[in-house]
C-alpha cells in the first residue's frame, strides 16, 4: 500500500538563483544537507533533487560531498537489481570513506543509503542492520529525531520481507513507548508501511472469511486513525495517502461505493504528487478492483492488471500480491475457478521463487562477504602501521647513536627518547592482540551464524514443500464442495441435465484428483522426513545376492528408464554375496536411479547408466589401504557398487554441499534435497561404507559406494 513520508520541504525564496551559488554556498549547502537528512531519501522533494545537482558548484567540503554522493545514489535507481547492486557496492567505499574521515554524520548516510539499497534488494538481515548502525551514529551525533526515523525505517524492511505478524507487534511497541513522536513519523507507524499495512497483508492471506474481515476491519481503523492524526497537523499529502489507503481496503473488502468516494475525495486534492513511487500502481489497482465489482467488463481489467504487475521489477510486490489475492478470492466468490486457480498458482510460484531466493540469501549473506574484505584490509593496515613504526624505531636509534658518538651529554634525553618509544612499543602490541581477539570473535559470531542459516534453511525446506501440497488438497476440497452444492441444489429445482451433471463429474474428479496428488505428495515428503531421523542400527540382515538385487531392482525400473528415453548397463558378477539389509541396498538404489532421472537427465535429455558390481579380496585392499591401523575398514574385504551417468552433471560450486539436507537447484520444482542426504545416511552411517561423488558439468556423474564385507564388527 502506499507508504507515508517525513519529507521536509524547504521555502523557495530563502534559496540562491541557480547562475549564482558563490554567493550563497556554505548556507545553501548546509540547508540542502539539512533537508536531505529529514525527507524520506526514497522519495525526497522535487527542490531538493535540483539543488543536489547544483552542490558541487558549492564547493564542499571532503564530508558534504561524500555525503551528497551517497544521496545521489538513490536517485533514479528505477527497478532493475544490477542497478541498485552496483550502487550498494558504491555506497559501502563511500561508508569506509567516511568511516576514515571520522564523518560520523557523512557515515550515517552512507549507512540510510546501504539500508534503502539493501531492501530494495531483499537483502532484508543486511538491510536491518544498516538502519541499526545509522540510528546509531545519529544519536552519538545528538540526532535524536534522525535516530526516531531510522528506527521507524525498520519497519519497512519488515513489511517488505513480508514479516507481518512482527511488523505489526513492533509498530504496537513504538507507539506504547510513549516516546514523543513527530507527527509524520507516526503517521509512518501507523499508514500503509506500518501496522496498517500489515493488517491488510494479513487479511488478504487470511485463510477463512472471519480472519479476512478481522484484519482488514483493524487495517481501516488504523488509516482512519493515521488521516485524523494527518489532518489535525496539517499534512495535506499524507492525508491523501491514508484516503487512497482506505480506499483500497474498502474496495478489497466489496464496498465499491465506499471506495469510490475516497478516491474522488482524492482526486479533489492537489496534494497528491503522480510520481510518488508506487502511486500509480496502487491508484490503478483500486480503479480495476471496483470496476471489477461493479460490473462483468471489469474483471478483465483486474485480470490485465494482474498480468501487468507479474512483469513489474523491484519495489511492486505489494501491489502484485494484492491484486493476485483479490483475483483468487473473487474469482471464487463469483465462479470464475479458472481465474481463481490462475492466482493461486501464481501465488504458488512467488513464493516457491521467494524461497530459492532466501535459500541462496540465507547461504551466503552479503552483510558478511562485505565485511570480511573490510577485516582483511584493517589487519593489513595495522600490520602495515606496526611495520611502518619499527622501521621509524630503527631509524631514530642510528640517529640517536650517532649524537651519542658526538655529544655524550645527550645520553639521558637518548634514554628517556627509547623508554617512550618502548612505551609505543608495547601499546602497539596490545592493539594488536586487542585487534586479534576481535576478528575471532567475529569468526565465532560467523560460524554461529553460518549454523542458524543452515537451520532456516532446512526449516524454510520443509514448510514450503508441505505447504505446497496442502493448498492444492484444500483447493480441490473447496472445488468438490462448490460443485456438490450445485448438485444438491439443481436435484432439489429437478433442474439438472445430462451434460450438467457429466461436467459435474469431471470436476468433481479433477477436485479428487488433486486431493489425491496433494496427500501422495505430503505422505511422500513425510517419508523422506523420516529417512533422516531412522537410526543407524541394521534392523534385518540377512545374506544377499547383490547380483540378483541388482538386476531384480533395474527389473522394476523398466518403465521409467522407458518412458525416459535413458539405457541401462549392467556390469556384474555372477554372484556376489553379502550381509546386510535388502531395503537398504535397495533404497540407496532407488535413491540414485531418481537422481539420475530427475537430474541428471532433466528437460527430456537421453543417455545412459551404468551400474558396475565387483567384490575387493583382502589383498586388494591392503594394496590399495597400504600399512593401515587394524580394524581399519578399508582394509577390509569389500564389495564396489559404481552407479555412473552420462548427463548434465553438477556445477564445481554445488560439489561440497550435494550431501546437506534440503540444498538443491530447484526447490519447489522437481527435488527436494534429500535423496543425496539419504544415500549418504544409508551408506556411511547404517553400512559403515563409503561413498564418493565426482561430476563435471556436460560429462555425467559417477557414485561409488564401498561396503566392508565385515562392517558388523567395525
Amino acid at each position: 500500500m502506499p507508504s507515508t513520508t517525513s519529507g521536509a520541504r524547504s521555502d523557495p525564496q530563502d534559496r540562491p538563483p541557480s547562475d549564482a551559488p558563490s554567493t550563497y554556498g556554505a548556507a545553501e549547502l548546509a540547508r540542502l544537507l539539512h533537508g536531505l537528512r529529514q525527507s524520506q531519501i526514497e522519495w525526497p522533494a522535487e527542490q531538493l533533487l535540483k539543488d543536489l545537482h547544483l552542490a558541487g558548484s558549492y564547493h564542499p567540503s571532503p564530508a558534504q560531498a561524500l555525503e551528497l554522493e551517497a544521496y545521489g545514489l538513490i536517485l533514479g535507481i528505477g527497478t532493475e537489481p544490477a542497478s541498485a547492486l552496483q550502487r550498494l557496492r558504491r555506497a559501502r567505499e563511500l561508508q569506509q570513506l567516511a568511516k576514515t574521515l571520522k564523518a560520523s554524520l557523512a557515515e550515517a548516510a552512507t549507512w540510510r543509503v546501504m539500508h534503502t539499497l539493501e531492501s530494495l534488494l531483499q537483502l532484508f538481515p543486511a538491510s536491518l542492520h544498516s538502519a541499526g548502525m545509522a540510528a546509531s551514529l545519529y544519536l552519538q551525533e545528538g540526532e535524536d529525531e534522525m535516530a526516531q526515523l531510522m528506527t521507524v525505517q525498520r519497519n519497512s524492511v519488515l513489511f517488505h520481507a513480508e514479516m507481518y505478524e512482527e511488523l505489526g507487534t513492533s509498530c504496537r511497541q513504538l507507539l506504547e513507548e510513549g516516546t514523543p513522536l513527530p507527527p509524520a513519523f507516526r503517521h509512518r507507524i501507523l499508514g500503509g508501511a506500518g501496522a496498517a499495512g500489515a493488517a491488510f497483508s494479513l487479511g488478504i492471506r487470511a485463510a477463512d472469511d472471519a480472519g479476512f474481515e478481522r484484519h482488514l476491519e483493524d487495517s481501516i481503523r488504523l488509516h482512519r486513525e493515521a488521516l485524523a492524526l494527518a489532518e489535525a497537523h496539517g499534512l495535506d499529502a499524507l492525508a491523501s495517502v491514508s484516503l487512497t489507503n482506505l480506499a483500497i481496503v474498502e474496495a478489497t473488502r466489496g464496498n465499491a461505493e465506499l471506495s469510490c468516494a475516497l478516491m474522488q475525495e482524492v482526486e479533489r486534492r492537489p496534494e497528491v504528487d503522480p510520481n510518488r513511487p508506487g502511486w500509480k500502481e496502487w491508484h490503478r489497482y483500486c480503479s480495476v478492483l471496483v470496476r471489477a465489482l461493479q460490473d462483468e467488463d471489469g474483471w478483465q481489467a483486474l485480470m490485465d492488471a494482474a498480468r501487468d504487475y507479474m512483469q513489474q521489477g523491484l519495489n511492486r510486490v505489494a501491489v502484485r500480491d494484492a491484486c493476485l489475492h483479490a483475483v483468487k478470492r473473487l474469482g471464487r466468490r463469483c465462479g470464475r475457478m479458472g481465474d481463481a486457480l490462475w492466482a493461486s498458482e501464481r501465488l504458488n510460484e512467488l513464493q516457491q521463487a521467494s524461497c530459492r531466493k532466501l535459500a541462496n540469501t540465507l547461504s551466503d549473506t552479503m552483510d558478511a562477504v562485505l565485511e570480511r574484505p573490510h577485516l582483511i584490509h584493517e589487519r593489513e593496515a595495522l600490520a602495515q602501521r606496526g611495520s611502518d613504526l619499527e622501521n621509524s624505531l630503527a631509524q631514530r636509534n642510528a640517529e640517536l647513536s650517532e649524537a651519542l658518538a658526538r655529544l655524550q651529554s645527550e645520553v639521558a634525553i637518548r634514554q628517556a627518547t627509547e623508554v617512550a618509544l618502548q612505551k609505543a612499543h608495547d601499546e602497539l602490541e596490545e592493539q594488536v592482540r586487542h585487534r586479534s581477539a576481535q576478528l575471532e570473535q567475529a569468526m565465532r559470531t560467523l560460524m554461529q551464524q553460518e549454523k542458524q542459516l543452515a537451520l532456516s534453511r532446512m526449516v524454510a525446506g520443509m514448510a514450503h514443500e508441505m505447504n505446497t501440497p496442502l493448498d492444492n488438497a484444500r483447493m480441490g476440497a473447496s472445488l468438490i464442495g462448490e460443485r456438490a452444492r450445485q448438485l444438491r441444489m439443481h436435484l432439489a429445482r429437478q433442474t439438472l441435465r445430462r451434460s450438467e451433471l457429466d461436467d459435474l463429474l469431471v470436476q468433481l474428479d479433477g477436485g479428487s484428483d488433486l486431493i489425491d496428488r496433494g496427500l501422495a505428495r505430503v505422505a511422500q515428503l513425510v517419508q523422506r522426513f523420516k529417512t533422516l531421523g531412522h537410526s543407524n542400527e541394521m534392523q534385518d540382515r540377512s545374506e544377499m545376492d547383490l547380483s540378483a538385487l541388482i538386476q531384480l531392482s533395474a527389473s522394476s525400473w523398466h518403465q521409467a528408464l522407458l518412458e525416459s528415453g535413458v539405457n541401462l548397463r549392467l556390469n556384474l558378477p555372477v554372484q556376489c554375496l553379502y550381509r546386510g539389509d535388502p531395503q537398504d541396498i535397495e533404497q540407496v538404489l532407488q535413491q540414485l536411479l531418481e537422481n539420475s532421472l530427475i537430474h541428471g537427465f532433466r528437460d527430456g535429455r537421453q543417455g545412459t547408466i551404468w551400474i558396475d558390481l565387483s567384490v575387493e579380496s583382502l589383498e586388494d585392499t591392503t594394496q590399495a589401504a597400504g600399512t593401515g591401523p587394524r580394524g581399519d575398514s578399508s582394509a577390509a574385504p569389500a564389495v564396489r557398487i559404481c552407479w555412473r551417468d552420462d548427463g548434465v552433471g553438477i556445477a564445481g560450486e554445488h560439489l561440497p554441499r550435494v550431501f546437506e539436507p534440503f540444498y538443491t537447484t530447484q526447490l519447489g520444482r522437481t527435488g527436494v534435497g534429500l535423496g543425496l542426504t539419504s544415500v549418504h545416511k544409508l551408506v556411511v552411517e547404517r553400512m559403515a561404507g563409503e561413498l564418493t561423488l565426482q561430476s563435471q558439468p556436460g560429462q555425467g556423474t559417477v557414485v561409488c559406494i564401498r561396503l566392508p564385507m565385515n562392517f558388523q564388527e567395525v
